[in-house]
């Protein structure tokens, strides 16, 4: 279209009468909107409440407008999140409103996994499970019951645990996708819980494939520390095998080849060790197994520094991680040199054979650096002030006694005993766990659900799991239920958020905690006694008042008092909040929850419970450990070495797999928000469907194309994406997210691949934790 002057100029005329008329609009009485005469302004309200989408436990706000809610948003008094909310968050009120939920309880009419189910009525469903429980207990086969639940902490991992042993089971098999980081603080420390770490205090982070920007409990801290102003804000360098979102976040990416994690940490650890950049003092008084030392048999055991003299040097480390050697060294020195630095290393490093071995050299460099127990460094969260629910005065009797039989479930071999016949169940509970999509063997875990007489789900959505369940209990989502979210272990300090109703419940579902009380209640006797509440709101409302009476601590308040708080009990002094239970609770509602912001450095046995409140390098029980379940490590225990197969001995499968997660397919209930779904792969760009992402190079050389499907195969099973070419992925790795799957028929998405199909059922022998990062595979034309 051709804009000649006279156009030109009357479009210039027609915007200038716009902006006039515009300007003029805001002192120029205009006419007020008319109405009728029933109509009021809608009213606002804000309730605080925790997300549950994923163990950081985000404090969040609802906007309420009418009842309706409209919104949400971060909560600014929630002491880890400060306001921050990842866009999982932002989508979860997509959940609430979604078209696939399940609208009451159902009965299955078809066969297993038909989706064939029926509505009745919550009395028929609750009778039917209480009757099965009891049959179960009549004839002697409590421990026919289980349990297999998600990720569930706070309260609703207490009471399955109570409910369970009120039936008389021992069966509560919980996929909590631990990362072995608490074996490390215990073989180290004498400390058997995971460790805290403090980034934004510190002023040097070195992530070791942790994906702080993605898919990482220590998102939120994470997110705090890199957004903080001028000399607040720690360097950030990633140390990755692949160009992740984080990696393009941090301040540094080292690349480096899969499975040398370790093997560049014991590099970091030659430099600091023969440059003398480390806390000498510390390390002499507090530190054993850096010398070398005699045993009871009067043989020289070589330390940690002899160990790193023979296999941490900089050349060799260079050659095997793919690192530049002037960058190993650059690194090495920043760490001694930092005031703060800290390590930090996540599944990434650990769910291999030999990770467990990795995770010790990367914890090494705090140890050799001084980093524990101190501001920016690696902490353990002090035991928040609440009794558990089996503690708690005044609950009448006691679990009834456990009659389970036979050897413990555990996530790994579940299916395959109950199948087999080995650990027959009458009974079988799905509380946010849905093992047909996350297990390597599907097929094996719907043997398993078709064998049990009564499998009983709680998912409020038709997932690939509750198609094969003889009842669906529908639960509320989070954003309709009583519950509470402590913080995850990763927080420095201890804080317990309120999960309270932001709307009413839209559908006829119930809270999977009111039906267990409804059940115990039903089941009478010592089941009754033993979970005597009326209601979640009860339970949550009991833990509030522990609070007020603890002599710590505070309701959620805002930054100056926050640090006022920590102030003053840094000098030993605490301010009564001056409230009655009723007024603190109120208070626990208003404000979200109740924290305590102070950590007391200066307690040392936060640090250590080892014998003399030493700490460990790589003592002898561990290098045994290591030693009798790997191979291939230096020393029979050190991480030296590469996943790289041999000419010919890769048994026709040359690239290494490498599944990882993202942000947006962090939660099992991810697949089901469309926000997430159009923003899965923010660096490719990929929506919809999943993907594996191969280096130009090596498409290329297999003859492939970008946007391709292929078919993943590896020696345990195979799987289809679209391939993508991607610079950030390194020669010879296939890199693919975890995690999206068809979740409710029709409310999906068009692709779906699960690449744990190709890495199978492997577990690591030393720690037992999954072997996702030694898989090798090769692509096909799908």
């Amino acid at each position: 279209m051709h804009v000649g002057r006279r156009e030109f100029l009357a479009s210039i005329g027609g915007l200038g009468a716009g902006l006039g008329l515009g300007a003029v609009s805001h002192w120029l009485p205009l006419a007020p909107p008319e109405v009728g005469p029933d109509w009021s302004p809608g009213r606002e309200k804000f309730v605080p409440s925790t997300c549950l989408l994923c163990p950081a436990h985000c404090g969040i706000r609802g906007r309420v407008i009418d009842g309706t809610l409209v919104r949400v948003d971060g909560n600014p008094l929630h002491p880890v999140s400060r306001g921050g909310l990842c866009p999982k968050g932002a989508a979860g009120i997509q959940l609430l409103y979604h078209p696939g939920r399940i609208t009451g309880p159902v009965e299955r009419t078809g066969a297993p996994g038909s989706g064939d189910f029926r509505r009745i009525s919550w009395d028929a469903a609750l009778d039917r499970v209480a009757a099965s429980i009891s049959g179960s207990r009549a004839a002697g086969k409590a421990g026919t019951v289980a349990w297999l639940t998600g990720d569930t902490s706070g309260i609703m991992g207490e009471l399955v645990q109570r409910f369970a042993a009120a039936c008389g089971t021992l069966h509560v098999v919980r996929e909590d996708y631990a990362d072995g980081s608490g074996d490390v603080m215990q073989l180290t420390q004498g400390i058997a819980t995971p460790p805290a770490f403090d980034l934004q205090a510190s002023d040097l982070i070195v992530s070791f494939g942790a994906p702080l920007s993605e898919a990482s409990w220590l998102l939120p801290q994470a997110a705090r520390a890199r957004d903080a102003e001028g000399d607040r804000r720690p360097h950030w360098v990633q140390i990755d095998v692949r160009h992740s979102r984080t990696a393009a976040r941090a301040d540094e990416w080292v690349a480096i080849r899969p499975g040398t994690y370790g093997t560049l940490a014991l590099g970091l650890a030659y430099v600091l060790l023969k440059e003398g950049l480390y806390d000498g003092e510390k390390v002499r008084r507090h530190v054993d197994g850096i010398e070398d030392w005699t045993d009871q048999r009067g043989r020289s055991v070589p330390g940690f520094r002899t160990l790193v003299s023979r296999y941490g040097r900089t050349e060799s480390v260079s050659r095997i991680t793919g690192a530049p050697a002037e960058s190993i060294v650059r690194l090495a020195k920043a760490f001694g040199a930092a005031r703060r630095p800290v390590a930090v290393w996540d599944q990434a490093v650990s769910w291999r054979t030999g990770g467990l071995s990795d995770a010790l050299a990367i914890h090494a460099l705090n140890i050799l650096i001084g980093a524990l127990s101190r501001p920016g460094g690696v902490l353990t969260q002090p035991a928040p002030p609440w009794p558990s629910l089996a503690g708690r005065a005044g609950i009448a009797g006691s679990p009834p006694r456990q009659t389970t039989p036979g050897a413990a479930l555990t996530p790994d071999n579940w299916a395959e005993r109950v199948a087999s016949g080995a650990s027959p169940l009458d009974a079988l509970f799905l509380y946010y766990s849905n093992p047909v999509a996350s297990s390597p063997d599907p097929a094996a875990v719907a043997r398993a659900l078709e064998s049990i007489p009564l499998v009983v789900s709680f998912s409020p959505f038709l997932d690939e799991t509750s198609r094969h369940a003889h009842l669906i209990l529908p639960d509320h989502t989070y954003l309709e239920r009583w519950q509470d979210a402590p913080a995850p272990p990763s927080v420095p300090i201890p804080v317990w958020g309120i999960v309270q109703p932001m709307a009413a419940p839209r559908h006829d579902t119930r809270s999977t905690g009111d039906v267990m009380l409804q059940l115990a209640s039903r089941l009478g006797g010592e089941a009754a006694a033993s979970l005597p509440w009326t209601s979640m709101e009860a339970i949550v409302r009991q833990r509030g008042d522990a609070l007020a009476r603890a002599d710590r601590g505070s309701v959620l308040v805002g930054s100056f008092q926050r640090d006022e708080l920590r102030e003053l009990e840094s000098r030993g002094w605490w301010l009564p909040h001056g409230l009655s239970e009723d007024q603190f609770w109120e208070r626990l509602r208003e404000t979200g929850g109740w924290f305590d912001p102070y950590h007391d450095y200066r307690d040392w046995s936060t640090t250590s419970k080892l014998p003399g409140g030493k700490l460990s390098v790589f003592p002898m029980a561990v290098r045994e450990r290591i030693a009798a379940g790997s191979a291939g490590l230096a020393e029979g225990f050190l991480p030296i070495g590469a996943d790289e197969p041999s000419p010919g001995g890769d048994g026709g499968y040359p690239l290494q797999l490498i599944p990882y997660r993202v942000m947006t397919l962090a939660s099992g209930s991810t697949t089901l928000m469309p926000w997430l779904l159009e923003n899965l792969g923010v660096l490719t760009g990929d929506a919809w469907g999943i993907w594996a992402e191969v280096n130009p190079d090596t498409g290329d050389k297999l003859g492939l194309s970008d946007r391709q499907v292929v078919r993943i195969e590896s020696a345990a099973g195979s799987f289809n994406a679209r391939l993508r070419f991607f610079a950030g992925a390194q020669p010879g790795v296939v890199n693919v997210p975890y995690g999206l799957h068809s979740a409710v028929e029709g409310w999906g998405h068009a692709e779906s691949g699960n690449p744990i199909r190709a890495v199978g059922a492997r577990r690591d022998p030393v720690t037992g934790l999954p072997d996702w990062y030694t898989t090798r595979v090769r692509l096909v034309p799908a």
